[in-house]
């Protein structure tokens, strides 16, 4: 699997690769700025997207991360990372929380409670992406932010995790399994 891997990468070539990266990460920072009250963590300048990796990491205000990442994933099919991504440190600099707030959040998790622990969303683009898939994300976003999704969605404490209590996606709408 590998060898299949390399061989592919090197038939589409490296700069092909990083230049389609590029480009889908410019489209999603240009489309980024429709979506009011949307922080982004880097550079927000789709002009240096090549000198950037196609990973953009942000938080909607007002929406919890968990909870965004929950619904892109249960309602649009959309996987993205959300937490500390193993940066916990980094995260709580670039979230500004210090002092007291930063021992509190501490102590949550040490105690099983991680539906205040503080986190980021993460999405990647790749060379399997395309830009309609980029709009189909922000539109999600657009959604979630106008609080226009299918679920009642309840956390979880211990795991800080949404999930939907009263909506399930009908698998049938997306894929036929015939044998």
């Amino acid at each position: 699997a590998m060898a299949a891997a390399i061989n592919t990468l090197t038939a589409i070539g490296m700069d092909t690769i990083a230049s389609h990266e590029a480009a889908l990460t410019a489209h999603a920072l240009h489309r980024f700025r429709e979506i009011p009250n949307l922080n982004i963590f880097g550079d927000k300048d789709p002009e240096n997207a090549a000198q950037r990796l196609g990973v953009i990491s942000f938080n909607l205000q007002g929406v919890d991360h968990f909870k965004v990442a929950s619904i892109l994933g249960h309602e649009y099919g959309i996987g993205v990372r959300n937490g500390c991504f193993c940066a916990q440190p980094l995260i709580m600099h670039l979230l500004k929380i210090k002092g007291e707030a930063a021992q509190k959040v501490q102590e949550d998790i040490i105690q099983g409670d991680r539906s205040e622990m503080p986190g980021l969303i993460r999405a990647s683009f790749g060379l399997f992406n395309r830009t309609e898939e980029i709009d189909i994300f922000i539109d999600a976003l657009k959604d979630i932010t106008n609080g226009d999704y299918k679920g009642e969605y309840v956390q979880d404490k211990a795991s800080g995790e949404f999930m939907p209590t009263d909506w399930e996606p009908k698998f049938e709408d997306y894929f036929s399994l015939t044998v």
